[in-house]
């Protein structure tokens, strides 16, 4: 991965001053441009010295603060990226530069913002171009399962646009979250992790669960692109986890009206309650809707 040789805590003051060049002289970068902030630290803008049109995004996380206690999360992070390696709808990490005071990630550049902004700024997305997003970020979501990873934190905020002026070009971010199989098998976790509003069901019943976590979040995003709001909500939590376990959800008109049912019979069958009873990433990507094996009427 470019820089990455040994971990900070090897290096002594001489390699680090190495490895610095090393890195700014492959890189440059405008630390006076913010294009993002994270939990750790910002994001800038950065380029190749040796083809200024190569953009990236080059995420900061500043070592020196309460990114220390979580070096283990930023670490399994590095390694789930390094895991998947390419793929166009994955951000991809292109090198990677650690000192003791921070680590140095650098990324695709999505310039089109994230999902949630996206929604927020067009109410909805047409269903032609819904369905043509949903398969694009089902294909990223099937790539990573076929990794042996499960995302855990599939929201609208962790899928980039690729461009301002493409609606359905997508990146999935944010594997801070992820976890992934040590030895080749179905990965499993137990920790309870991920954003309130995509929790599946099996999670909230603090249960064992698998990669049908990330396709219960799916069921619940493309929810959002067509309608604009949650299937599920609640200001008090409980009652939040109790519609979600139940899977009280409606399609309420009047924007429900001009979405196909095969629009919901795509939403129906990812929010199944019970997680066997859920699709694979595999699967989900052959159900017509997203598949363009039929109209979308």
């Amino acid at each position: 991965m470019g820089t990455v040789a040994c971990s900070p805590k090897e290096r002594d003051s001489s390699d680090e001053e190495i490895f610095e060049a090393l890195f700014e002289d492959k890189f440059e970068i405008d630390m006076k441009s913010c294009i993002g902030t994270g939990k750790f630290g910002a994001v800038h803008l950065c380029w190749d010295r040796k083809d200024p049109d190569m953009k990236y995004a080059l995420k900061v996380i500043d070592l020196r603060g309460e990114a220390r206690a979580s070096m283990k999360q930023i670490e399994e992070e590095i390694n789930v990226l390094q895991r998947l390696g390419d793929h166009r709808g994955i951000t991809k990490l292109h090198d990677v530069d650690e000192s003791p005071e921070r680590i140095r990630l650098v990324m695709d550049l999505c310039e089109g913002g994230d999902l949630y902004d996206r929604v927020k700024a067009m109410k909805f997305f047409g269903e032609q171009e819904g369905s043509a997003l949903v398969r694009n970020f089902v294909a990223a979501v099937a790539y990573i399962h076929g990794h042996k990873i499960i995302h855990r934190d599939l929201k609208p905020e962790n899928i980039l646009l690729v461009s301002r002026k493409n609606n359905s070009e997508v990146k999935i971010s944010d594997f801070g979250l992820a976890t992934m199989s040590e030895h080749g098998g179905i990965p499993r976790a137990k920790s309870i992790c991920g954003s309130d509003f995509y929790l599946a069901p099996e999670i909230i019943r603090q249960e064992e669960y698998g990669q049908e976590v990330d396709i219960w979040a799916v069921g619940v995003i493309a929810y959002i692109v067509l309608c604009g709001s949650l299937p599920f909500f609640h200001d008090v939590l409980h009652k939040l986890y109790r519609q979600i376990v139940e899977r009280d959800l409606s399609f309420k008109e009047p924007v429900w009206r001009s979405v196909s049912h095969r629009a919901q019979d795509f939403i129906l069958q990812l929010l199944q309650v019970d997680p066997k009873a859920r699709p694979t990433a595999g699967r989900v990507k052959t159900h017509p809707w997203v598949s363009g094996q039929a109209r979308l009427a």
